[in-house]
C-alpha cells in the first residue's frame, strides 16, 4: 500500500526507545538496506499470503484477520507444536522498562496456540553478564538463551565446540522455513552466525534494521539566527563558511553581546555529534565510532574496504575543515569536551550555538523550534553531490538471537517455536504486542489503539509491558518500520529529516558487525589500535593548525606503513568478505 512519505516514515521514532542509554548509542553494524518482505516475488507480502505461508511452513490453520485481533491472529495462524504440553527453560535479558516475561500476555497467547510453555529466568542488565558467566562456567544453564543480547559470538565460539550449545544447522534446514527465508534475503547473516572455531552455527541470528540508526547524525542550523542576519540556508561548504563567520562576528542571537555565539560545536570522534559527515563533501563521509575504535575511518564501496585517512580526498577534507577550526568558526572545546558540556551548550537558556550535528531538534531542548535540519553540504556549487554517513549498526544485524544448549530434550520442537518469530506478522506482534492492534490490513500494515492507559501510561510503555519488544529473535526490516508499523503518537522531526535528505542520498557505508580470528583480534589490539590513535592525534593537530598536513603527509604515510596499515586493511577486508559470505 502506497502512502505519502511522511506517513510511511512515522515508525522511525520507535527506535529511540529501543536503545538502552538513548538512540544510536551503539557501534557500527551490518548492511541496513531496506528489503522486500517476500523474497520469491520481490514485492510486499499481503496478509493472506503470510497466513498461507504460516500454514504451509508450520502446519497450522489459517483464518481471516479480524478487526483489533492481534490475539485472534495468533490463535488462528500459529500452529500447535506438540500434542502434550511441553516445557522449556530459557534465559532472557530483561530491559528496565519491561515486566517479567513469565507475566507477559504475549507469551501466554503463544503458549495457548503452540502447547509450548516457556519458563523464563529473566535477569536485568546490571547483573546479566555475571549471571550468564556463572551459569556457563558451572554447568547450571537452561534449555536455551532467548534474545540477541543474551549471548555473544565469543560465547558461542568458546562454548559451542565444547558441547554446551548444540549445532543448529540441521535444525534450521529441517524445521525453520521462516528463518531459511531470512538467510536467503540477508545472506550476510549466515557468516555472522557461523562460528569461526569450527564452522558450525550455534545460533539463530537477528535482523533489527532501523533507518533512524542508519543515519544518526543530522546537520542542524539556527534558523532564527539566519533570519536575524538576513542570511539564506547554506547549501555548500563555501556558503556554510560565510554563515558561520557571520554568526561569529555579529550578534546573531540578538542579546546585545556579539561575542557569546558559538558558530558550530561538536564532540570530537563521535557517530552522532561529531564532524565526520563534513568529509562527505570532499569524498567519503568519515566513519566515527569512538576515539581509538578499530572500526573508525573504514567504509565499504562496491565490496571494497577503504581506509579513508590514507586517501587524497581525506587529506583535502582536513585542509578545508582546518580553515573553519583555525578561524574560530568551530568550537575548539569540541576536541576535549564531554557529552554533558556539549548538551549544556545546545540547551543554554539563551541560544549560543549556531549549528551542530545531532540526533534531532529535541537535542536543543526548549530552543528546538529555532533549529532546522539542512541538506548535507556540497563542497562548492559545482561539486558532486556529497556522500552521507550511513551506519551498519551493530544492532541491525547480529549472529546471535537464540541458542539451544545440550540440556534441551526436544530441540526439534524448540526450533519450530523460535522459527515463529521470523514470520513478519509474528515479529511485529512480538515487538509491539497483540493487545493494542486495531487492524492488520490486506497489505500487512498494522494500526494500533494508541490512547493512553487508565493510569496515563503511554502507548510505548503499554506495548513493552505486554510483549518482549526489542529482546526477541526476529527479522525486523526497514520496510517493516517504514511501511508496516504506522503510529501517530511517536513522531518527531527525525522522521521528516531522514526522508527528505538522507534516504536517497549517496552514502559512505560503515563496516558491519564482524568476527575475528584470535590472530586478527591480537593484531587489531596491537597495530590496529596504534594506527587509529596515531591518525586521530594527527587529525586533531592538523585541524587545529599545530602542524601542516602538506609538510607532514609523506612522513605520516611512512609511519602508518610502520604500523602495518596495509595488513590492517587486509584483515578488515578478509573479515568483511567472510561476514558477507564472499
Amino acid at each position: 500500500m502506497k502512502r505519502k512519505n511522511l506517513a510511511k516514515m512515522t515508525a522511525l521514532l520507535l527506535t529511540c526507545s529501543m536503545m538502552a542509554g538513548g538512540c544510536g548509542n551503539n557501534g557500527g553494524g551490518a548492511d541496513s538496506t531496506a528489503n522486500n518482505t517476500t523474497a520469491s516475488s520481490g514485492t510486499e507480502s499481503s496478509a493472506s499470503t503470510e497466513n498461507a505461508q504460516v500454514q504451509e511452513n508450520q502446519g497450522g490453520g489459517s483464518a481471516p484477520i479480524a478487526e483489533g485481533a492481534g490475539y485472534e491472529w495468533i490463535a488462528a495462524n500459529v500452529p500447535k507444536l506438540s500434542d502434550e504440553l511441553v516445557t522449556f527453560k530459557l534465559v532472557a535479558f530483561q530491559e528496565v522498562s519491561q515486566i517479567d516475561y513469565n507475566n507477559m500476555e504475549f507469551f501466554k497467547a503463544l503458549e495457548a496456540a503452540t502447547n509450548v510453555h516457556i519458563d523464563f529466568e529473566c535477569f536485568p542488565a546490571s547483573s546479566y553478564n555475571d549471571q550468564k558467566n556463572i551459569m556457563l562456567s558451572t554447568n547450571d544453564y537452561p534449555d536455551g538463551f532467548f534474545g540477541y543480547n543474551t549471548l555473544s559470538m565469543d560465547d558461542l565460539n568458546l562454548y559451542g565446540p565444547m558441547g554446551v550449545f548444540i549445532p543448529v544447522d540441521d535444525l534450521i534446514d529441517q524445521y525453520c522455513p521462516n528463518y531459511k527465508d531470512v538467510l536467503t534475503r540477508f545472506p550476510n547473516l549466515d557468516g555472522m552466525s557461523t562460528s569461526l572455531a569450527d564452522g558450525k552455527k550455534y545460533s539463530w541470528g537477528t535482523v533489527n534494521e532501523s533507518p533512524a540508526r542508519d543515519y544518526p547524525d543530522n546537520l542542524y542550523i539556527n534558523k532564527t539566527w539566519l533570519d536575524n542576519l538576513n542570511l539564506e540556508v547554506p547549501t555548500t561548504m563555501e556558503e556554510y563558511y560565510e554563515v558561520l563567520k557571520a554568526f561569529k562576528e555579529q550578534d546573531a542571537n540578538g542579546n546585545g553581546d556579539p561575542n557569546d555565539e558559538i558558530p558550530y560545536t561538536f564532540l570530537a570522534i563521535n557517530q552522532i555529534n561529531g564532524y565526520g559527515s563534513f568529509f562527505g563533501a570532499y569524498g567519503h563521509a568519515e566513519a566515527f565510532n569512538a576515539a581509538g575504535s578499530t572500526l573508525n575511518h573504514f567504509v565499504v564501496e562496491d565490496g571494497k574496504v577503504i581506509y579513508e585517512p590514507i586517501t587524497e580526498e581525506w587529506k583535502t577534507a582536513v585542509k578545508e575543515l582546518g580553515k573553519f577550526v583555525q578561524e574560530g568558526l568551530w568550537d575548539q572545546e569540541g576536541f576535549v569536551q564531554d557529552g554533558d558540556q556539549y548538551s549544556a551548550k545546545l540547551t543554554s537558556a539563551t541560544p549560543i550555538v549556531g549549528s551542530a550535528y545531532t540526533w534531532a531538534s529535541g537535542s536543543f531542548g526548549d530552543n528546538g523550534d529555532q533549529y532546522i535540519a539542512i541538506a548535507p553540504l556540497k563542497a562548492t556549487a559545482d561539486s558532486q553531490e556529497p556522500k552521507v554517513h550511513k551506519r551498519q549498526n551493530h544492532v541491525s544485524f547480529l549472529g546471535t538471537g537464540f541458542s539451544i544448549t545440550n540440556k534441551c530434550e526436544n530441540p526439534e520442537i524448540l526450533a519450530q517455536w523460535v522459527d515463529l518469530f521470523y514470520n513478519e506478522t509474528m515479529t511485529i506482534l512480538s515487538y509491539r504486542g497483540p493487545e493494542r492492534v486495531k487492524n492488520i490490513d490486506e497489505n500487512g500494515v498494522f494500526t494500533y489503539d494508541e490512547t493512553p492507559g487508565a493510569d496515563g501510561a503511554s502507548f510505548d510503555t503499554i506495548t513493552q509491558h505486554e510483549a518482549p519488544f526489542d529482546g526477541t529473535p526476529k527479522c525486523m526490516t526497514n520496510d517493516m518500520f517504514v511501511n508496516k508499523i504506522i503510529t501517530e503518537t511517536m513522531k518527531n522531526d527525525k522522521i521528516d529529516v531522514i526522508n527528505e535528505f538522507y534516504l536517497n542520498a549517496s552514502a559512505s557505508v560503515t563496516l558491519p558487525s564482524m568476527q575475528y580470528t584470535d590472530d586478527e583480534s591480537q593484531f587489531l589490539s596491537d597495530y590496529g589500535a596504534s594506527a587509529q590513535n596515531y591518525v586521530e592525534s594527527c587529525l586533531a593537530e592538523w585541524l587545529l593548525g599545530k602542524s601542516d598536513i602538506d609538510a607532514d603527509w609523506d612522513k605520516y604515510l611512512a609511519q602508518l606503513e610502520t604500523l602495518k596499515v596495509q595488513e590492517y586493511i587486509d584483515i578488515m577486508q578478509t573479515a568483511y568478505d567472510r561476514t558477507i559470505g564472499k
